[in-house]
Parts: C-alpha cells; sequence; structure tokens
C-alpha cells in the first residue's frame, strides 16, 4: 500500500508552511505543498494600490481582485486533479473560494482540513481591501469536515456560528529552521542586547517597548518605518531582520522579548516556541495557554504588566545563571512536545479518528 497523499494550500510565512510540509512527509505521508511564496504579481498589486487610493472605487477594484483570485482557484483544482490526495489541509483559507471547496467535494469527495493560524474573521484586519481574503474562510467554513483553530477562545467564536466538528491545535516551531547557531564576536557586540525583540509594530507592541527605553533594547522586524512615516522612528529600533540574522539576535541578547498581537487572546504565538528552540531566554507577555504549554518560571519567563515586566527584566539581567537553566529547560521542552512533527501528529489523529484518512 503507498503513501497517503496530503495536498496543502498554504500562504508563505516565514517557512512555516515548508515545516509542516516536511513534517507530513516525516510522518510517513507524500505531501504537495501549494505556497503563494511567489507572492502578487504586478498587476495585482498596482490593483490593491488603486483600491486603497480610491476607496470609493473599491466595490468596482475588487471585480479585478476576484479575477485574480479565480485563477488561483483554477490552479488549485488543476494541481489536485493531477495529484488525487488521500486529504486536504487548507491553512487559513483566505485564497479559497467556497465554490472551490464545493467543487473538490463534490467531484473527487477528498476531505478537506483547515488550519487557521490568525483570528478567522479578519477582526484585526478589517479595514483591508480585499474583501474577498477577509471572507472566504468564514463564507466557507461549513464545508470543512474539520476546522483545526490555534487559539481556544476562536474555538468557541465559531461553536457561536454553528460549527462543531473543530479542535484547539497550538502553534509550535520547526527546530531545523530554529535552533543555536555560531555568533562572532563582532555580532555579538552588535546584536548583544540586553533586550531584544522581532516582530512588527502593534500599539500594544509599541506601549510596551517604549517602556523599556531605560534598558539596552534593540528592536527588529518589519513595518516600522512605514508606521512611523509621519513621524520618528523610535530609536530602539535597529532594522529589519530575516533568517540567520534572526537566530544570531536570539542567540545574543540576554533576554529575548515576546509581545503577542492583539489576535492572541488566550494562546500563544509561533515566536513563544522559536524563541527557547534557539536556547534562548524569553521573557513573555502571559497568555493563558502558556501555562498549559510550558513551566513558568522554569521553562520560560511571563510578565502581566509594564511594571512586572520592568521588575522581572532588571531581576534576570542581574542573574545569568538562572538566565541560562530556564533557557536550557525552555529547549528541552520544545524539542520533546512542540514541534510542527507534534503538531502534525496530532492533526492526522484526528482526522483518523473522524474517519477522513483510512
Amino acid at each position: 500500500m503507498g503513501k497517503k497523499k496530503v495536498f496543502i494550500i498554504a500562504p508563505y510565512c516565514y517557512g512555516i508552511d515548508e515545516s509542516i510540509s516536511r513534517a507530513f512527509g516525516s510522518l510517513g505521508f507524500e505531501p504537495y505543498l501549494k505556497s503563494s511564496k511567489i507572492g502578487l504579481k504586478k498587476s495585482e498589486m498596482a490593483l490593491f494600490k488603486l483600491i486603497k487610493e480610491f476607496p470609493f472605487a473599491k466595490a468596482v477594484l475588487n471585480r479585478g481582485v476576484r479575477h485574480f483570485l479565480g485563477g488561483k482557484n483554477d490552479e488549485y483544482l488543476d494541481e489536485i486533479e493531477k495529484f488525487r490526495p488521500d486529504i486536504i489541509l487548507i491553512i487559513k483559507g483566505e485564497t479559497v473560494f467556497p465554490e472551490t471547496l464545493k467543487k473538490i467535494k463534490e467531484k473527487w469527495k477528498i476531505p478537506c482540513v483547515s488550519y487557521m493560524w490568525d483570528c478567522p474573521f479578519f477582526s484585526y484586519s478589517a479595514n483591508s481591501a480585499d474583501i474577498y481574503r477577509k471572507s472566504n474562510f468564514e463564507k466557507g467554513m461549513h464545508l470543512y469536515d474539520h476546522v483545526f483553530v490555534y487559539d481556544p477562545y476562536y474555538v468557541e467564536e465559531l461553536k457561536k456560528r454553528g460549527l462543531t466538528e473543530l479542535s484547539y491545535l497550538p502553534l509550535a516551531t520547526d527546530m531545523r529552521q530554529y535552533r543555536n547557531v555560531e555568533v562572532s564576536d563582532d555580532e555579538k557586540k552588535e546584536l548583544g542586547y540586553d533586550i531584544a525583540f522581532v516582530g512588527s509594530p502593534f500599539p500594544n507592541r509599541i506601549e510596551v517597548l517604549d517602556g523599556l527605553r531605560g534598558f539596552k533594547l534593540g528592536v527588529f522586524g518589519d513595518g516600522w518605518r512605514e508606521t512611523f512615516k509621519n513621524r520618528a522612528v523610535p530609536p530602539y529600533y535597529k532594522g529589519a531582520a530575516t533568517g540567520e540574522k534572526v537566530l544570531k539576535i536570539y542567540s545574543s541578547a540576554k533576554i529575548v522579548l515576546n509581545i503577542h498581537d492583539p489576535e492572541a487572546r488566550l494562546s500563544v504565538n509561533t515566536r513563544t516556541f522559536d524563541i527557547p528552540a534557539c536556547g534562548a531566554f524569553e521573557l513573555s507577555d502571559y497568555r493563558p495557554e502558556i501555562e498549559k504549554l510550558f513551566r513558568l518560571g522554569e521553562d520560560m519567563v511571563c510578565y502581566r504588566d509594564i511594571p512586572e515586566l520592568l521588575k522581572l527584566a532588571a531581576y534576570y539581567l542581574e542573574n545569568p545563571p538562572e538566565r541560562q537553566r530556564i533557557a536550557m529547560n525552555g529547549q528541552k521542552k520544545v524539542a520533546s512536545e512542540h514541534t510542527w512533527r507534534h503538531r502534525v501528529g496530532d492533526m492526522v489523529d484526528v482526522a483518523r479518528k473522524k474517519g477522513l484518512l483510512k
């Protein structure tokens, strides 16, 4: 009997899509990853620009958006017909039309499951120009055979909307991607901040980071210059960081800060697992689910408000042995319980119990 085939539709997101695909492969599946890694075409980007500049014409211009997405959906159907998977995993699903799901289920009878790693309702992106990407999942969610959600808050919200086949599945990390790396002396001088943060500038994050100006603070990420285009960029912002540089920041800083975006209500982001995977000391804002995933004070440390953050940061900067102990514990915990192989294994177990995989 041959390998079970899984067709994965996913947005490109810092390699998470590829990590999930590899995890399926490590569990004996034959994965086919259809990722939007290439990005938007120039003509599509031009259309989005027009929509932002001429919001009164949004209704007309959005027809063009649907045209581009229609081409993408045709690609999904063509490649599914050729690959003939046993199951389809659609991550987020913002590019998949409900009618595409109907065709898949009616024509080939292939089970479709979803994994939502953001707010299913694009609540924080309410002003998004693209009415399709922010509504495709909600309009088509009843067509999925099972929905996995990264935060139990949204599990309850989906239940209120009539979904019954759904479950909570936390995010994770890939320890091939997030790992210990060598850092040169010059790099340590450049990146050896007391406190470092890598991420985009949401308002809650800016408030916390502004409160840390008394520390040697280094902040990296995308979107900062755009957010501060009409005012001075904070001095703690040190530029963009991707790939190996992120790992070197984590390895060089004494404390690596994790501040969740507004969509994470009860559960945690991937950074929660990425930081300890690199052997770094993590200081995270508190989320209720974090206590079920890690031992607080043993695998990582959490703060509940800015005064507590300031107190904890000062304490752990003065106690390197404790930082090292907690960082080592966190790395072991991630390796043993919180990789994408663990999460995909849980996903497969649910699919088998539900009769979606035989």
